[in-house]
């Protein structure tokens, strides 16, 4: 390489560093504001509940990501993909009409989440208690998270980190409330999630509504809208649940096999090392608009060149965190729960953190190309591979071994997802790349 190509390449790179930079910080502290109030909260909560009463908890947040993850296929990501890609003069009336959407399915959910918590109250009365919390909660926490994509949809994270402020705050103040009270059980944390998230709606939607207003009518795109979404959204409706199975189905799995105090103590190791998903998982939010726009562009050659840089900024910041997590396990297992119930898991840790690291670099490296790149089937066949494997194997080792066995399953699952996906990258840039030396050659 010549000196001047050198300098240019070096220039660009300063370039793209400068645009990302600003934006980048606000929403990794956005997304730390909103983690970290959800960690407070986990983590007071299991403190102050019974074993038993805190795996109700983390079953309760599985059911809620099942959830969360259709409403994430069918709405939030196709927001990210398809609304720069083919509504980016109508986004006004585009967002509208999915916000219409977005009312209708959370009362849904709510009813059905109501309808499970009558279900189990006679035979399981801490889970009941937990889902009627989660059926109050879950449309205002998902209503936060709509607000939130459209800014960043529109590149406005400082609009965001508003909301994210007034989440924190109102989560502290909800669990300052409930301590001083005593209200302490299963359905208050989801309670005062739904607070806070309520809280930070109302600070969210006035700037958003402003922005909203470019005079295109939400009727005249809702069936376009509709259209494009379950066009792209249609595979994700079967990797929401295939990747519900491969990542967030564990408390279950151990709850129905072990016990709720098993789930408990999975769930208090995930605390540790989970709010470092939540720094990629915010950078990938941050930048899949802007992939989706440059793969439209640029083709394949612009997926190697992001791949690369994803997956080096992604273990520089899930190694830093995890590493420190894995050393000092055992004072933090102590800090954050005592010398109780959970003391004796430092050990599992960094087997769950191992989990942890290649599901945060597969997760902003190669997922985040391949939705850039609109392959929802290759998440589909990536989550399919691992939910087969943690019905089957991932089952056998969790009824086994219980905690260690689930640990183990979670990190296995992971290892097969991220192997799915590499080989669909490969595939999907290899091919671009011959068709572009072909047509060159023509």
């Amino acid at each position: 390489m010549t000196a001047a190509g050198l300098e240019r390449r070096l220039a660009e790179a300063v370039r793209s560093g400068r645009r990302w930079l600003a934006p980048g910080v606000l929403s990794i502290l956005d997304q730390g504001l909103v983690s970290g109030a959800n960690f407070i909260l986990v983590v007071l909560f299991a403190r102050w509940l019974a074993p038993a009463d805190y795996g109700a908890v983390a079953v309760g947040l599985s059911v809620f990501l099942l959830a969360a993850n259709f409403h994430h296929a069918l709405l939030l990501e196709p927001m990210s993909v398809m609304g720069p890609r083919q509504f980016g003069q109508r986004m006004g009336g585009y967002f509208c009409a999915m916000l219409g959407v977005h009312a209708g399915a959370v009362a849904l959910l709510a009813v059905l989440l109501g309808a499970a918590a009558a279900l189990w109250r006679g035979s399981a009365p801490s889970l009941a208690a937990a889902l009627a919390g989660l059926s109050l909660s879950t449309p205002v926490v998902l209503s936060f998270w709509v607000l939130r994509r459209i800014c960043y949809v529109r590149a406005d994270p400082a609009t965001a980190l508003r909301g994210g402020f007034t989440f924190l705050a109102g989560a502290l103040a909800g669990a300052a409330a409930a301590r001083a009270m005593r209200w302490q059980s299963a359905a208050a944390l989801f309670l005062i999630t739904g607070g806070a998230a309520l809280c930070a709606c109302a600070v969210l939607l006035p700037p958003v509504r402003r922005r909203l207003r470019d005079g295109t009518p939400a009727a005249s795109v809702l069936w376009e809208a509709l259209a494009a979404h379950w066009n792209y959204g249609r595979w994700m409706v079967g990797v929401s649940l295939t990747y519900w199975v491969a990542n967030s189905a564990f408390p279950v799995l151990l709850g129905a096999g072990a016990g709720l105090a098993a789930s408990a103590e999975l769930r208090a190791i995930e605390n540790l090392t989970s709010p470092v998903l939540q720094a990629t998982g915010a950078l990938s939010l941050l930048l899949l608009p802007w992939v989706a726009g440059q793969t439209q562009s640029e083709g394949p050659a612009y997926l190697q060149r992001f791949q690369r840089r994803a997956m080096g900024t992604a273990l520089a910041i899930t190694g830093s965190y995890l590493g420190c997590v894995w050393l000092f396990s055992r004072p933090l297992m102590r800090l954050l729960y005592g010398p109780g119930a959970y003391a004796g898991l430092a050990g599992l840790v960094p087997l769950v953190a191992a989990a942890t690291l290649v599901r945060g670099v597969s997760d902003l490296s190669l997922s985040t190309a391949l939705k850039g790149a609109a392959r929802p089937d290759a998440h589909f066949l990536a989550t399919l591979v691992s939910s087969a494997f943690v019905l089957s194997g991932g089952w056998v080792l969790v009824e086994r071994w219980r905690v260690p066995g689930a640990a183990a399953a979670m990190l296995a699952s992971n290892i097969l997802q991220t192997a799915v996906l590499g080989a669909c990258f490969l595939r999907l840039t290899r091919g671009g790349r011959r068709d572009r030396d072909d047509g060159e050659r023509a």
